[in-house]
């Protein structure tokens, strides 16, 4: 599904699930490479950067968080931007794209604001609104930090195994995902200025230093969660160390009681105390004994 919006200067081709017909319409309507134009339709499998005479392309990619699975997946865009065209391609929508490219397709104040210049502008306002929802996406991931480690901490150690797992997965994910994309910002800023001109510099740079920022961010996150891993299986250990020291204990502690039990179970001719007035009771008494005795023992040693 190929959209159109041309601005005062600048004309904004957005391609749904190219196919291609779409391609042949570039292809026609103006003088891209025929190598980008074949990677239109095909799936990429990794982050690109070429460029040419009159033109920039890049494979690129978005975190996407998928709320039923509970982890972070990447969506390409393919972009080939000119001085006075930006061509977006994708297979699913994103959000900061379909935002952007309805507020310029609705309103004329938004056309003349982001479509009145070169297409470098458009473009970076473009990578500015991902970025932004980047973040979003990273504070959501440091707010599950502070729930996964306010819960560690209200002794629901066992519960948080499963969570700290979800969490793990989806900053690997993300980080996946995030972390190429600083080839395509380095290049545009590198070559950026000289092909759009000197004045877009700080654009490219702002951008670069934005994904910087969510990069250095997702390394805190990553070392955070693997923190709270460790801590959460160390205090999983030591309550599990507690609840096994407790049960030796007891089966130390009546040792005594059922070593007697035993011997005065023995089939035997003749067994003490067995048959006296009140044998049983004395039995009883030295089972007790050997019990006190053994509770007296661990409480000198500090054991309990």
């Amino acid at each position: 599904m190929r959209n159109i919006i041309k601005g005062p200067t600048v004309t904004w081709v957005d391609i749904q699930n190219s196919a291609q017909e779409d391609v042949e319409y570039l292809r026609k309507t103006y003088q891209f490479h025929p190598l980008i134009l074949d990677e239109l339709i095909p799936p990429a499998s990794r982050t690109k950067v070429e460029s040419f005479s009159d033109h920039l392309f890049f494979v690129y990619y978005f975190p996407v968080f998928n709320k039923t699975h509970r982890h972070t997946t990447p969506r390409e865009l393919d972009v080939i931007v000119g001085k006075d065209v930006l061509v977006t391609s994708h297979y699913n929508s994103i959000i900061p794209l379909k935002a952007l490219f309805d507020s310029c397709n609705l309103y004329e104040e938004s056309r003349n604001e982001y479509m009145n210049g070169a297409g470098a502008y458009l473009l970076f306002q473009l990578f500015k609104r991902m970025q932004d929802s980047i973040f979003i996406k990273l504070d959501r991931i440091n707010k599950k930090l502070h729930q996964v480690e306010e819960q560690i901490f209200q002794g629901k150690e066992r519960e948080m195994l499963k969570e700290i797992s979800f969490v793990k997965t989806d900053i690997i994910n993300f980080w996946r995902i995030v972390n190429p994309q600083g080839e395509v910002l380095e290049s545009l800023t590198r070559e950026g200025g000289a092909f759009f001109g000197r004045e877009f510099e700080p654009y490219f740079t702002r951008l670069l230093g934005e994904w910087s920022k969510a990069k250095n961010d997702l390394v805190t996150s990553k070392e955070t969660i693997e923190s709270l891993e460790q801590t959460n299986n160390a205090l999983l250990t030591d309550k599990t160390n507690e609840i096994v020291k407790l049960l030796t204990l007891f089966s130390v502690i009546f040792l005594p009681a059922v070593l007697i039990t035993g011997i005065f179970s023995m089939n035997v001719g003749y067994i003490p105390l067995v048959g006296i007035r009140g044998d049983f009771w004395l039995i009883v008494g030295l089972m007790g004994s050997g019990v006190a005795s053994m509770i007296w023992y661990f409480k000198k040693k500090k054991w309990i």
